[in-house]
C-alpha cells in the first residue's frame, strides 16, 4: 500500500466531494462535517462515477442508475436492476483510508 496525493483539503472542504483520478483508479472522497471518506468512485452496476453525497446518512448515489452505496463500507445498500442470481458480493465498492497530510488529502492504495 503507498499513500497517493488526491485533492487540497481545502478544495474538498468547499466541495464537500469529488470524484479523482489516482493511478488508474478513480476515487470518490467526502469530508462530512470533518471526518474524510473514500471509496471507488465507479458503480459496480454500469460503470458511472458516483456523484450524490448524502452527508446525513453518509451514502452515496450512482446518477446513471441510482444505486445506493455506504460511504463508510462499499457495501450497495439498494441496487439498481440486477439479473437475480447476481453475486451481491460483487455489487459493492473498495473503501480506503484516508487522511490530512499537510492540506493535502491522500488515500492508501
Amino acid at each position: 500500500m503507498a499513500w497517493k496525493r488526491t485533492i487540497s483539503a481545502k478544495a474538498l472542504e468547499k466541495a464537500k466531494s469529488a470524484a479523482v483520478k489516482v493511478d488508474d483508479k478513480v476515487i470518490f472522497i467526502a469530508n462530512v462535517n470533518g471526518t474524510l471518506y473514500a471509496m471507488d468512485a465507479v458503480c459496480s452496476h454500469a460503470r458511472c462515477i458516483l456523484s450524490f453525497l448524502d452527508e446525513e446518512k453518509l451514502t452515496v448515489r450512482c446518477p446513471c442508475h441510482l444505486a445506493l452505496y455506504d460511504l463508510k463500507t462499499g457495501k450497495m445498500l439498494e441496487p439498481p436492476y440486477v439479473a437475480p442470481d447476481a453475486p451481491k458480493e460483487k455489487l459493492g465498492l473498495k473503501t480506503y483510508q484516508i487522511r490530512d497530510n499537510n492540506g493535502w488529502i491522500e488515500v492508501d492504495l
